[in-house]
């Protein structure tokens, strides 16, 4: 199968070999050495074989693999994240993607051993970063001086990535909805140095013994091929939108073949990148709302109140005004104007026995919860009437009468860690103005 996959990258032609007494495929000539030009000439081009390797581990994805279920890869990333205290569980393993052969296999976590051979660590220059910004940092890895006993660990399909993830409480489901990955090497351009060997046929290289100090810098597309950031949302009631950047390694061991990844990991914050020229536009019609309701002990009439938003989107921490309507056909006045900003979060938490057909994985397939809540008001009281005798007075909006109109502008403060989530697959929140 080695001239199939080198003649799959275009690195090599494919002999048909029949020496053997059963037929088979060999490597054929190399086709990298010379490269035709369009003047006829001929140029050098450097062999291909080590991003051969780099493509063959490509396609033996290690963690939380896109094409993956839902549900897999929650279950992948419980095993990776550890209990609340980040803790492994001892001997804990992950089920690998199925190879050539079609069967998966259950691979070790490395830090999860009680004396692991290789350790991580990660350090961050910046934990928030915008899609299509720089996240840099620094990797720290040491390699275990080996026993007698034990054979040189081999390193390969070295990864950074950064994973976006819902988690709601009470059964810990959790949903990868965003993330990206790239090559370590892609990333870090002094890596190739900490090789005591060049990379084996598999993609494999032998590591120097001992500390090593990576320094990183890995770029966040605005437009990403797996889901798009959504901000942080940390909820009282334990529901959160998170963040992690992990670094993480397959090592093998070349006597045993056995493999292990080793991985690590630390919270940081990704935001989408908005065009504030286009989020911020006001409307070419102003968002607006009317009602009518009596006022108690104000005889027969009503009061008819309608408010208008200029914007769709606020930022949070900023004023949002509203401009607001009052006719008073009533005989009492109006005293008070109290906007208040509501919280609705909708938690939907998956029920498998709900799905139809269990193959293919419906949104719809849970229970629904709903909760709302009072996340900021702001009241505006009517002020004195002019005094004999005094220049001003207190306040600067005097009510509205009966039987008259008025029309004023009240704000309220949006909270800092107010952000709107369009529906995932765990969760929605979404925010409400009420005006009374």
């Amino acid at each position: 199968m080695e001239g199939l996959l080198l003649a799959e990258v275009g690195a090599s032609t494919v002999e048909f070999d029949n020496s053997g007494g059963a037929p088979a495929f060999k490597e054929g000539h190399l086709i990298a050495p010379q490269v035709l030009t369009p003047g006829g000439g001929t140029r050098v081009q450097r062999s291909r074989h080590l991003s051969l390797n780099e493509g063959r581990l490509n396609r033996q994805p290690t963690l939380l693999s896109v094409g993956c279920s839902s549900a897999r890869n929650a279950s992948e990333l419980k095993a990776l994240l550890g209990n609340s205290s980040t803790k492994l569980r001892a001997k804990a393993k992950i089920m690998s993607p199925p190879g050539s052969a079609g069967q998966a296999r259950r691979v070790s976590l490395e830090q999860a051993k009680s004396r692991a051979r290789v350790e991580l660590d990660l350090s961050l220059t910046n934990n928030t970063c915008v899609q299509g910004g720089m996240l840099k940092g620094l990797i720290y890895l040491r390699i275990r001086e080996r026993s007698k006993k034990e054979a040189s660990i081999l390193l390969g399909d070295a990864k950074l990535r950064v994973v976006g993830f819902e988690a709601i409480p009470n059964g810990g489901a959790r949903y990868v909805f965003y993330q990206h990955t790239t090559p370590l090497e892609a990333a870090a351009a002094t890596l190739p140095s900490i090789y005591a060997l060049p990379a084996d046929s598999q993609g494999y290289v032998e590591v120097k013994e001992g500390p090593h100090r990576i320094p990183f810098a890995m770029e966040l597309p605005i437009e990403n091929s797996f889901g798009s950031a959504k901000g942080v949302l940390t909820l009282p009631s334990g529901v959160v939108v998170r963040y992690i950047v992990m670094v993480s390694v397959r090592l093998r061991d070349p006597r045993s073949a056995k493999q292990s990844i080793a991985h690590f990991y630390r919270q940081c914050e990704i935001w989408p990148r908005l065009d504030p020229s286009s989020t911020l536009l006001p409307t070419l019609r102003p968002i607006q709302n009317t009602t009518t309701a009596p006022l108690f002990m104000g005889g027969a009439g009503r009061v008819k109140l309608t408010a208008y938003l200029h914007r769709l989107h606020w930022v949070a921490g900023q004023r949002c005004y509203v401009t607001l309507s009052i006719c008073n056909d009533t005989k009492k006045t109006i005293r008070s104007v109290t906007l208040t900003l509501i919280r609705t979060v909708t938690v939907f938490k998956p029920k498998p026995a709900l799905n139809a057909d269990p193959r293919d994985e419906d949104p719809d397939a849970c229970q629904t919860s709903t909760s709302r809540k009072e996340v900021a008001a702001s009241t505006l009281e009517m002020g004195q009437k002019s005094i004999r005798g005094h220049a001003s007075a207190k306040g600067w909006w005097t009510g509205v009468g009966p039987d008259s109109e008025v029309q004023l502008q009240h704000h309220i403060q949006i909270p800092p860690d107010a952000l709107t989530m369009m529906r995932g697959r765990l969760l929605e929140v979404e925010y409400t103005l009420r005006i009374s």
